[in-house]
């Protein structure tokens, strides 16, 4: 029965995981230009044959059911051979294919995956990529499930489904307007900030551990404005509603071309957080993901560095009194 099962329904294993990712048959439909009704009647197969129910059906979606998450594993684990297997025939064709997916926050995408994608894209040519734009959470969970090869977050809790292939310490500061009395210290302290106004960040966005309301607990005010998009937060305080808590990654050509300042953070109670690249342990990665791996883990150190020279700080360096006291 499996072997059958799996020829005949290869088609109906894709509707079904796309609707799991999705948590929508009619989303799913979307995804794959399809009717909603193709999807359904492919999933009523699978049903029918397994004679068990896939999917809790709700207002709001659809829902595993233990049996769905049994399959949903076991498709899972066929995509993942199945790419392996093309990736090692084209290695063997010397067509030098593949498909990448990489999950990442915005910033990281925008400052580092992006100009790394177009250098390995200049070498290999053949290679596609899919990249997914998430919470550092959710990067994770992606990762935990198998859901992307790469995953690259800030700094979020650890997982023990979850391997941390490199990292690099990443210094934190506020971004405050140009021309603002912020902008003109070297390095501010939390003492510094007991007069501004903060724009705050969501918990779990930045980071997944909320850090900027952490460090804002130990201030007197209140935010002024919460948001869970970085990219807002640069573009509120541009405007001058206040003072944020992020790093430099995800604006460095605004800091570079002066459109926002970055003023180091010392202060013993505000950490720096890592750029970490995760993976799943024990998963062998298609041939093209390898290969980019390793030039991701090659380049980590000089984006490193480019993101210390735009921050003035180096967080690696030997502490100073304010970070001391």
């Amino acid at each position: 029965m499996p072997n059958s099962f799996v020829h005949v329904h290869l088609v109906a294993l894709r509707y079904f995981a796309e609707t799991v990712r999705t948590r929508s048959m009619r989303a799913a439909a979307e995804l794959m230009n399809v009717a909603p009704s193709a999807v359904n009647r492919q999933i009523l197969k699978l049903e029918d044959q397994l004679q068990c129910k896939l999917f809790h059906r709700n207002a709001d979606g659809v829902r595993l059911t233990a049996a769905g998450e049994v399959l949903y594993h076991y498709t899972l684990r066929l995509e993942h051979d199945l790419e392996r297997t093309i990736a090692t025939i084209d290695d063997l064709r010397g067509l030098r294919r593949g498909h990448i997916r990489i999950s990442c926050e915005d910033g990281i995408g925008r400052d580092f995956v992006a100009p790394l994608l177009a250098r390995f894209h200049e070498r290999y040519p053949r290679v596609t990529y899919y990249v997914e734009v998430c919470s550092a959470l959710e990067v994770l969970e992606q990762v935990a499930q198998g859901l992307t090869d790469i995953g690259l977050a800030m700094s979020p809790p650890t997982r023990s489904d979850v391997f941390i292939t490199a990292s690099e310490e990443i210094p934190l500061g506020v971004i405050s307007p140009p021309g603002s009395a912020l902008s003109e210290k070297p390095v501010v302290s939390m003492r510094d900030l007991f007069e501004e106004q903060l724009v705050q960040a969501k918990e779990g966005t930045g980071g997944g551990v909320g850090l900027s309301n952490r460090l804002a607990s130990g201030l007197t005010q209140q935010g002024v404005v919460e948001t869970n998009a970085p990219d807002l937060i640069t573009a509120l305080v541009q405007n001058g509603l206040g003072t944020g808590f992020r790093t430099a990654v995800g604006i460095l050509q605004d800091i570079e071309l002066g459109r926002i300042a970055f003023t180091p953070l010392e202060d013993k109670r505000a950490k720096s957080p890592h750029l970490c690249v995760y993976t799943q342990p024990g998963r062998n990665l298609p041939n093209a993901g390898a290969v980019l791996l390793e030039l991701i883990r090659e380049t980590l150190p000089v984006f490193r560095d480019r993101v210390v020279g735009a921050s003035g700080h180096d967080p690696t360096a030997a502490p100073t009194r304010a970070q001391a006291g």
